[in-house]
């Protein structure tokens, strides 16, 4: 009896998915910078009913997230499950954590719980550690002061507004008036030509007059 109870406990521990049997180059350990984002994957032979992400040992007070479905998510911290079967195919429950911050380098427990046995509920421990972000080399740009002032944009002044009109404008204003006036000269010299033409033909008549008369007169031989 003592050998069947013996043979017993040591299968169920031997099923059993805790990470106690893990070498050092086993383990789940990370490493990220701070800001990035970091996923683990806790592998399990058997699947369970209700997945866990604990930060330290699994207690109520230390449970970041925890589902009965096959994913989860809580602010920064999230889990993913995707069932296997055995002997085929391990169960996997990826828990990811973003943003990551310095006071999330710690210890860490994924599980599965609520198997058919207590005794098969299954815990792996692994650490991250959360290293400082890379600074930017690159040299610091100063941008210039844009000026107070331009003189494209500056208003124009009434000497400027009128010394901006270009020069062909010129002619065009001085002509206007050489236009009216030659306009007001023209009646004036048409009277003048009419009234020295009138004295002309006055002149002539009256010679012409005379001429007859004097013609007339002379006794004829």
């Amino acid at each position: 009896m003592n050998v069947r109870h013996t043979l017993i406990c040591f299968l169920l521990l031997t099923l059993r998915d805790g990470n106690s049997g893990l070498t050092n180059a086993q383990r789940l350990d990370r490493t990220e910078t701070e800001g990035g984002n970091i996923t683990v994957g806790c592998s399990f032979t058997f699947s369970g009913g209700k997945k866990i992400l604990c930060q330290g040992k699994c207690e109520a007070r230390n449970i970041l997230v925890e589902t009965t479905g096959d994913s989860a998510q809580r602010g920064r911290y999230s889990i993913r499950y995707l069932e296997g079967y055995f002997p085929e195919s391990e169960t996997v429950l990826y828990v990811s954590i973003t943003k990551l911050t310095k006071s999330d380098a710690g210890r860490y427990q994924c599980g599965l719980e609520d198997r058919p046995f207590p005794v098969f509920d299954s815990y792996q421990d692994f650490e991250i550690r959360v290293t400082d972000a890379p600074t930017s080399s690159k040299p610091e740009v100063t941008p210039r002061p844009f000026p107070t002032s331009s003189p494209s944009a500056s208003p124009l002044t009434p000497t400027q507004s009128l010394s901006s009109v270009p020069s062909s404008a010129s002619p065009e204003r001085t002509t206007q008036p050489q236009q009216g006036q030659t306009a007001s000269d023209g009646p004036g010299v048409v009277l003048y030509v009419r009234l020295t033409l009138v004295v002309m033909v006055i002149v002539l008549s009256a010679s012409v007059l005379i001429f007859c008369r004097k013609r007339a007169r002379k006794p004829r031989g």
